[in-house]
């Protein structure tokens, strides 16, 4: 039987709204790593840990790689509670690493703009700055507010306390500001095989905005991102939200829509950064 802290956790993670998919990927690692090391019976609960992980942010990628890496080291391995234990630590080192390596192409790319515009929360982008302060803080950052969770607003703060110059503005303002910047870089939560980027609200309108002002639209994304399948029906990863958070309704003809995702085609980006690579594809924005 589960614990009721490991379910704490888990609807925690369920809830989480802010952060990106690798963030809730290492939390549910820790989770998992908590619940085993507290059990005695660890056969069983990594067994029924699996289950009860199986629809948890199905639009994350990284997270259904992990739990995959979970299963198929349970079937080939697995014989007692330190074999459990060390390979979610291994998934976790897996993880850490292509994400460092992504953070810092990115950081590379990023040197060679003095201002940049992005959108949401995304771990990738905040340790690409991080990095970056290292060597200058002389960028002017353009955050999105990111409705309607407003995420955005956490990022700009982050960025802020490292001594960026950040303009916090709304999700509509994009247009206006987007041509005093040099590029706009977005994070992903998956890469589908079609190379299509799933990502938050909002992302979709600044990859057109950078083609109209012929901007560079970076996307940076780990291979622990990149699906292996795509879903039989898109409603699996974009699926309708509360609507209270855009606006309670009473009126019967007036209906409220409310998603938190949705996708950019791979020909509106002219960089992709990942940990194997950096591609460039300046001729798609140029058509």
């Amino acid at each position: 039987m589960l614990s009721r802290e490991f379910q704490k956790d888990i609807d925690k993670i369920k809830r989480d709204t802010i952060h990106g998919a690798i963030y809730l990927t290492i939390e549910l690692l820790k989770a998992i790593r908590k619940e085993v090391d507290r059990s005695d019976e660890s056969v069983s609960v990594f067994n029924s840990l699996l289950v009860e992980l199986e629809t948890i942010h199905p639009e994350m990628a990284s997270i259904r790689i992990a739990l995959k890496l979970l299963k198929d080291g349970k079937s080939h391995r697995i014989r007692k509670k330190i074999d459990y234990l060390d390979l979610i630590d291994v998934i976790y080192e897996r993880i850490m690493f292509k994400e460092k390596i992504t953070s810092t192409n990115l950081m590379k790319i990023m040197m060679n703009a003095q201002s940049i515009m992005t959108i949401s929360y995304s771990t990738t982008i905040l340790d690409a700055f991080k990095q970056l302060a290292t060597n200058t803080i002389d960028k002017r950052v353009y955050v999105l507010e990111s409705r309607p969770k407003r995420e955005g607003i956490v990022l700009a703060k982050r960025l802020a306390e490292l001594g960026f110059k950040v303009r916090l503005i709304a999700d509509a303002a994009a247009g206006y500001y987007a041509k005093d910047a040099d590029m706009i870089v977005i994070g992903a939560d998956t890469i589908l095989p079609d190379g299509s980027i799933l990502n938050k609200i909002g992302s979709f309108q600044l990859a057109l905005i950078a083609k109209y002002y012929k901007k560079p639209f970076v996307v940076a994304a780990s291979t622990n991102k990149f699906a292996t399948t795509a879903p039989e029906n898109l409603k699996e990863l974009i699926t309708d939200k509360p609507t209270e958070e855009i606006y309670e309704s009473t009126l019967e003809k007036l209906t409220v829509k409310n998603i938190y995702f949705e996708l950019i085609p791979r020909e509106l980006v002219t960089i992709f950064v990942s940990d194997e690579e950096i591609e460039l594809f300046p001729e798609e924005n140029d058509k």
